[in-house]
């Protein structure tokens, strides 16, 4: 019975959370330029097994790629070549490179600005702060080392006191 409310919790949660960051639709493009357009409405579960990820969807089909073959995974629609509107009136503030993430990514935040009192924080899927550091810096870009993070999907959370950005992020 606990179990059922946890897994019941965690479905909750994605299907809320994930509507509240603004994300309709992930989008899987391979390096051989199919890209396949998921409603997370009708996504079920996300996994990452032995270098491959799975997409299993709630009508019982499941899609499987291999990390290898694909180019990026993302909640915006990256094929277009319309910018959307906060990139091109640059409110976009926050970069995070490379995504998906092996062993560490960098942050690069295009105002400059004083840096003092930013807090960069990790947040696992489920809502769990994993990582958190506080920066004193009048840098614009930091380095994060998550080597000692599962594979899976991430938020990244970056707090500059005026601001906060949310960013999502894959862990292979």
């Amino acid at each position: 019975m606990r179990h059922k409310k946890l897994k019941l919790s965690i479905v909750l949660f994605l299907g809320i959370g994930l509507t509240g960051l603004q994300a309709q639709n992930m989008y899987v493009k391979e390096k051989s330029g199919t890209q396949t357009t998921y409603s997370l409405s009708a996504v079920k579960k996300i996994s990452f097994l032995s270098g491959n990820i799975a997409i299993s969807k709630i009508d019982g089909n499941s899609d499987v790629y291999s990390l290898e073959r694909i180019r990026y995974l993302s909640f915006r629609d990256l094929s277009t070549s319309i910018i959307p509107l906060p990139a091109m009136l640059g409110v976009t503030e926050v970069q995070i490179y490379p995504n998906p993430v092996i062993d560490a990514f960098n942050i690069h935040l295009s105002k400059s600005e004083n840096q003092n009192g930013i807090i960069i924080e990790i947040l696992s899927i489920d809502g769990i702060i994993v990582y958190s550091k506080a920066i004193n810096s009048h840098n614009n870009d930091f380095h994060v080392d998550v080597t000692s993070l599962s594979k899976g999907l991430y938020l990244c959370r970056i707090n500059k006191g005026t601001s906060i950005e949310t960013i999502k992020f894959i862990k292979q």
